[in-house]
């Protein structure tokens, strides 16, 4: 729902209804990931996307139907089966998609999430999409700790099965994933209750220590991708916020102080990305050496391998073992020879999406396995620690791909 909140609220303050479509459930190479939604306003005029482009007709004639009798529904889209072109998607996953009519009286929690958005709060927007018709569509906020007992509240579902929906609505939300869940509405039958976990939590963090000319193209490009940009740097003349304006804060303070406050106090979550661009020794060793020991998701460092290596013996020096130091991905960034401060940050942003989702980073072209993937099989593909994949990828004829040996972090940054 995120990507389409500004225009249903401007439905809302309007007096309009529309029809929201969302991403319930997937299986196989689908397009989107649940949770995606696109609204269909009373004309047919769609906002947002709900897949590559192959089944939007479809779903908006549904969404014109939904509209004129308020009956939500639950439509399911594969392959075709007859020449894969018609309605129905071409890239052989599976998708199905809830459709409903939205509007501020029968949304009750749509303030409470615009609420709990301004105040940062982890929650998620949960949402009945397959069980008895009178329950259709029933939704409400669950924040994170609190129970989803109001959502079931005259239902007449047993005790163990909303015990189960509240595990899986807090495990989504601590996971800060959307998805869905379904579990048997009365225990031992075989009629289903399906939730939709649409989970909103804070901005990841990207904190960029060095305000050097790389930080403005990488705070840039980090916001663009959602994230909420720091930059950090102890010289005053350089942290400006003329010199990085995409930065959400522009901080001048020593790099490892301001590291260890923001962990002290509850504001960096293990997700968050950090990315070292001073390639000064007395400035990125200390705060590396305090990322090191917090284990954040991601933590790369910008540098010559002369200058990484150099900096791998300082901190050896200060007690890190080998084990610790292969979460340390310097030189920073994928190997796409980038030059520019521009190239520089997609290389980055590049690995940080990458590693969030355990992916190979490999060029598809030179992969087998489904184009969009869960976690767990991505996992598969995550490089080993030395830096060698799991197993040689083959082309579609079983010839195997003569491929340059594949290493972790393989570009030289120009900064020595």
């Amino acid at each position: 729902m995120r990507e389409v909140m500004e225009a249903l609220n401007e439905a809302f303050s309007d007096g309009r209804r529309v029809a929201m479509a969302t991403v319930v459930r997937t299986q196989g190479s689908a397009p989107r990931a649940v949770g995606t939604s696109m609204l269909v306003t009373g004309e047919g005029s769609p906002i947002g996307s709900v897949s590559g482009g192959c089944i939007e007709a479809s779903v908006i004639e549904q969404a014109a139907t939904v509209l004129a009798t308020g009956v939500p529904e639950l439509l399911h889209f594969g392959i075709s089966d007859d020449d894969g072109f018609s309605i129905g998607l071409t890239c052989g996953g599976s998708v199905d998609i809830f459709v409903q009519a939205f509007e501020r009286a029968t949304c009750p929690g749509f303030a409470s999430l615009q609420k709990a958005l301004v105040e940062n709060l982890p929650c998620a927007m949960v949402t009945i999409f397959e069980v008895a018709p009178e329950l259709l569509g029933r939704s409400g906020l669950v924040h994170q700790g609190s129970a989803i007992t109001p959502l079931f509240a005259g239902a007449g579902f047993a005790w163990d099965v909303v015990q189960a929906a509240d595990s899986a609505v807090q495990e989504a939300i601590a996971s800060g994933r959307s998805t869905s869940v379904t579990l048997p509405a009365v225990t031992g039958s075989d009629e289903r209750l399906s939730l939709l976990i649409d989970v909103f939590r804070p901005a990841r963090r990207l904190v960029i220590f060095g305000a050097v000319d790389f930080s403005a193209s990488l705070a840039r490009l980090g916001a663009f991708l959602g994230f909420h940009v720091t930059v950090c740097d102890a010289r005053a003349v350089f942290a400006t916020p003329e010199r990085l304006p995409s930065a959400h804060d522009v901080v001048v303070d020593q790099p490892a102080r301001y590291l260890q406050k923001e962990i002290a106090l509850g504001r960096l979550g293990p997700d968050a990305a950090i990315c070292v661009l001073t390639h000064d020794a007395k400035f990125d060793v200390p705060v590396l050496d305090v990322a090191l020991r917090e284990g954040f998701a991601y933590i790369g460092a910008m540098g010559s391998r002369r200058t990484a290596s150099d900096r791998r013996g300082r901190l050896l020096a200060l007690g890190h073992t080998e084990r610790s130091l292969a979460r340390l991905r310097s030189p920073i960034g994928l190997d796409l020879s980038a030059s520019t401060p521009e190239e520089t940050a997609i290389s980055i942003m590049a690995e940080v999406i990458a590693a969030r989702h355990q992916a190979s980073a490999l060029p598809l072209a030179f992969t087998s396995d489904p184009i969009h993937k869960g976690l767990g099989e991505r996992a598969a593909l995550a490089p080993h620690p030395g830096g060698q994949p799991s197993s040689s990828p083959t082309c579609g004829v079983g010839q195997e791909l003569q491929l340059p040996p594949l290493r972790n972090n393989q570009n030289e940054n120009i900064l020595t």
